[in-house]
This record gives structure tokens, sequence and C-alpha cells, in this order.
């Protein structure tokens, strides 16, 4: 599902269920230092995210499914991509994270909640 034609074409569950798999491999590959691994995992999350944000509000509203999932990574994107929708319910698992796990997630946490609250992050 790399494409945009097939980003359009696939369901919503679907959509879900690789920014899920996209996430963990992103985690995986972020710990190992596997960046040429890592990176199109990440884009691929962030293309997902925008396809559900091109759906709109109820669309995009279903990545707080993954808020609770029992992968890092998975609730670190997740939880990123829905500061815009719902911050009540993402900043705490981005300052959880923050905490609690290792580097990079930990730091990478901490600096899209300094970005959020500096208003820098973007969303698009």
């Amino acid at each position: 599902m790399k494409n945009a034609k097939a980003l359009r074409a696939a369901p919503i569950e679907g959509l879900l269920e690789s920014y899920r798999f996209a996430a963990k491999a992103h985690r995986q590959a972020s710990l190992s230092g596997d960046y040429k691994a890592g990176n199109p995992q990440a884009d691929l999350v962030a293309r997902i995210y925008r396809e559900l944000r091109r759906r709109g509000r109820e669309a995009q509203a279903r990545l707080l499914e993954l808020l609770n999932d029992a992968d890092p990574g998975v609730r670190a994107w997740a939880a990123a991509h829905c500061l815009e929708l719902a911050p009540d319910q993402a900043v705490p698992i981005l300052e959880d994270l923050a905490r609690s796990e290792p580097p990079p997630a930990d730091f990478s946490a901490e600096m899209t909640l300094k970005a959020w609250r500096q208003g820098e992050l973007k969303f698009s």
C-alpha cells in the first residue's frame, strides 16, 4: 500500500493496519539504528496519516484507537498525529513515552511535545 492510488482505495481498517505495521517497523529499525529500513516506514506512516486526514475528522479520529496499542512505536506515532484532534488524550501518552522509553523513543516523544507546545508542529 505504498502508492497514493492504493491509499485512496484502501478501507480505513486497512489503513489502520498498515499504519500499525509501519509504525512498529519504524520503531524496530530506529532501535537498531537502521535508518535505511526506518525512513521508508516513517514515510508510509505519514502518507497514511495524510490520507486519513484527507477523508475527514471521522476517519482521522480512528487513530485514537491506536493510543492504547501494545507497541510503544505505534502509540508514539498515533499520539503525535492525534495532538491536533485530541490533545487531552495524546499528550499523556507522549509524556509517558518520554519518561519510560529507551532512546531514541524517549527523545522523540519529548521533542514532539516540545514542538507542539511551541506551536511549531505542523499537521499536513
